[in-house]
């Protein structure tokens, strides 16, 4: 479906926001690009992905009903499925990072025990008790 349609794209009866319709439409194309740089044939591609040319045909236009796995597969073949893998890696999100740094405690304190729980003498020190690197 292209942008001047009155209709939304949908995928599986679910609708698709039209700003992830574009997104998914340049990946088609980003895809059909590099294949095509590579010069890869449809008919190769589609064999080596184990899916067929119409399928192909559908990722490079943009259907947002193509399979993820169909995705995988085509940037497999074209040597970038890493990118794929890490696109949402913890070391990499900014945002998560950040959040994550606002939950750390500010100061850790030894925790204290109640008086019921108080062990006398030496011989009662657990490994608990004992300092750091021991």
């Amino acid at each position: 479906m292209t942008a001047s349609t009155d209709k939304a794209a949908r995928t599986k009866g679910s609708a698709v926001h039209p700003s992830i319709a574009r997104g998914i439409a340049r990946l088609g194309q980003d895809i059909s690009r590099a294949r095509r740089a590579r010069r890869i044939s449809t008919t190769d591609m589609a064999a080596r992905m184990g899916v067929g040319r119409s399928t192909l045909h559908r990722l490079e236009q943009g259907d947002p009903g193509v399979s993820l796995n169909t995705l995988a597969m085509a940037l497999s073949v074209l040597g970038l499925f890493d990118r794929l893998a890490d696109l949402v890696d913890p070391a990499s999100d900014e945002l998560g990072l950040m959040l994550a740094e606002k939950t750390l405690p500010r100061n850790i304190s030894r925790r204290r025990r109640a008086p019921s729980e108080k062990r006398q003498g030496p011989a009662a020190q657990s490994a608990d008790d004992a300092p750091e690197g021991w």
